[in-house]
């Protein structure tokens, strides 16, 4: 076979792929019901543009450091992890290997790798938030404290966090949300974001709408899960993980909406 053919058939599985996964939210995708309206931005949350504090010294360099200021433009975000159900509407042989850790329809999905996740949000008109968006969205500007503030109480516990892997997690919306209205972005199920993992990208000068380094061999995830440990809910807390595996049954994500620059211009008074 010479190089143009293989080149050839090389195109031809592409545009087959595509043709596939438009073929899947044809014909799996949602419809409203009689009388109803179905909209992208149901169950997301607006956030305003602004400048905020992420991250936390204390954590170092690799998990949270430095603290610096981020400005960012509105985006909207959703209001609960990528569901089992969800997901399995586009992509439904995910149903055949459902994590036994997260096994309900409307527990958060996993066991996907972080292409799928990007290819679930860019099918439906949406992305996968940037590592700052997620944390301007899950926190409170206080990148060392979890999203309710300071303190956890293992007795009566307001995320599902810290079990070490004595457990599994909690369909989504089962603790109360954030300040933002946003559920289980402390704890249930790590959330894979759009941003490449380097020590070497952050640096304290304010930032604007950053997107993480351009390449990279680790991605970054956010939020902890029911089967690490409590301090990783923390907001201003990330670690990472190699973005082709499948097999992180503790991973999720959740999917943004990036707000045109017009709709973000802020009209001054006088």
């Amino acid at each position: 076979m010479s190089f143009l053919e293989f080149s050839h058939k090389a195109e031809l599985l592409k545009l087959l792929r595509l043709c596939v996964l438009i073929s899947i939210l044809m014909v799996t995708g949602e419809r409203p019901a009689s009388g109803q309206e179905s909209s992208i931005t149901d169950d997301m949350v607006l956030i305003p543009g602004g400048t905020f504090k992420r991250g936390c010294d204390r954590f170092g360099p690799q998990h949270g450091a430095p603290e610096q200021q981020v400005h960012l433009d509105g985006f909207s975000i959703d209001k609960y992890e990528v569901t089992n159900e969800r997901f399995e509407k586009i992509f439904p042989e995910h149903f055949l290997r459902r994590s036994i850790f997260s096994d309900c329809d409307n527990c958060p999905v996993s066991k996907i790798s972080w292409y799928e996740a990007a290819d679930y949000c860019h099918l439906i008109g949406k992305s996968l938030p940037s590592e700052a968006q997620w944390e301007r969205a899950a926190g409170s500007g206080k990148g060392c404290e979890f999203p309710w503030g300071e303190g956890f109480d293992l007795m009566n516990p307001p995320a599902r966090g810290g079990l070490k892997l004595n457990d599994k997690a909690s369909p989504v919306g089962s603790f109360p949300p954030n300040q933002n209205g946003l559920y289980d972005t402390a704890g249930n199920v790590w959330e894979w974001v759009g941003d490449w993992f380097s020590i070497r990208f952050y640096y304290a000068d304010i930032l604007h709408n950053p997107r993480g380094p351009i390449r990279g061999l680790m991605k970054v995830r956010r939020g902890g899960s029911w089967s690490d440990s409590v301090v990783a809910m923390a907001s201003g807390y990330r670690d990472w993980s190699y973005p082709l595996s499948r097999g992180f049954n503790d991973i999720g994500f959740r999917c943004a909406i990036n707000l045109k620059t017009r709709e973000n211009k802020i009209d001054h008074p006088g």
